[in-house]
């Protein structure tokens, strides 16, 4: 049986793939995935930098960034998990000697809540950087049923604050972050904070098919919204109408229509003759034309008089289905 493509998988298929040239962008991503996942770890008297991913594409592009970087993993573990469908991810294991070097000219430790001032430096590192945190330990919902990002960091709460606020600063997108046990998820729920976070991870081609989807899921909800209203209103302006010709018909039978005031005989003679009509164009109808508000007037007055010749129950029964249609 095929296994499907989630939308987590193309959208770091896209990201895995884009060029490793620029050794500072390079460098970015690298952190990225070492302060979402990255640890330090000791065993006798070596230290080791250990950097996990959630997927084995992932791993592979985290190898060729180090090697790109100048320097190699001591060793590469693989990880399988078989809880509710089966997958692999794994951690590459870094001498420190190999690397301290490196964190120390980037500026970066480990277990700091601080954001290294060369990814700060940037929008383009930036958006590097938060490519690494994502492919480390990110997924996304099918944009077709929502608007949902997420990154799930090994670090500390404050890290997670950090990085939103300069995500907030430089690029003006909205991230939310929760505590999921011993980890901190940072999130984004609006269709305009995930193309622009994709934009600024470089996911130029993902951007433009989810642009597409967020138009689309626009327009049925419009036409959605423009149904319902067509819908509610063609019921209100048909009980209004019943209303309307039933207070005429009372007067008619107790009074007499033709001993009316000229204007409501008027109003009464045309509202029976067109009762598909709408007020504005019974008022057009009129010599002089009147506003709809004139026409709602003199049609009010005539299911005012007819509740008062004794028809009270039927036409109080017709203004409670008006305003349950309404």
């Amino acid at each position: 049986m095929k296994r499907t493509t989630s939308f987590a998988e193309k959208l770091k298929t896209e990201l895995l793939h884009l060029p490793i040239q620029d050794r500072k962008e390079c460098t970015a991503e690298f952190l990225g995935f070492i302060k979402s996942r990255g640890a330090l770890r000791v065993s006798g008297k070596e230290r080791y930098l250990v950097a996990a991913t959630n997927s084995i594409s992932s791993l592979k592009r985290l190898y060729s960034l180090s090697k790109a970087l100048s320097f190699s993993p001591a060793r590469t573990h693989v990880i399988h998990e078989h809880r509710f469908e089966h997958k692999r991810g794994g951690e590459l294991i870094f001498e420190m000697c190999d690397v301290e070097d490196f964190l120390n000219e980037t500026g970066i430790v480990v277990g700091s809540s601080e954001l290294p001032q060369k990814v700060k430096s940037d929008a383009v590192y930036l958006g590097a950087f938060l490519r690494g945190l994502f492919l480390a330990s990110g997924s996304i919902v099918d944009p077709s049923k929502g608007y949902h990002l997420e990154i799930l960091l090994d670090s500390n709460d404050e890290f997670s604050r950090n990085v939103k606020e300069e995500v907030g600063k430089e690029f003006n997108i909205k991230l939310g972050i929760i505590r999921v046990k011993t980890r901190t998820k940072l999130y984004v729920k609006s269709s305009e904070d995930l193309i622009e976070l994709l934009s600024a991870m470089g996911a130029t081609q993902f951007v433009a098919a989810l642009s597409r989807t967020v138009e689309i899921r626009k327009l049925r909800g419009n036409v959605t919204r423009t149904l319902n209203f067509l819908t509610a209103n063609a019921d209100k302006s048909a009980t209004a109408m019943a209303r309307q010709v039933n207070a005429i018909m009372i007067v008619d039978k107790q009074l007499g229509v033709s001993r009316l005031p000229k204007k409501l005989r008027e109003i009464a003679r045309l509202r029976l003759e067109n009762e598909d009509l709408s007020l504005r164009e019974l008022g057009e109808m009129l010599e002089p034309q009147v506003s709809k508000s004139v026409v709602h007037n003199r049609l009010k007055k005539i299911e005012t008089m007819a509740e008062e010749l004794g028809g009270s129950d039927e036409m109080s029964l017709l203004q409670q289905s008006d305003n349950k249609s309404s």
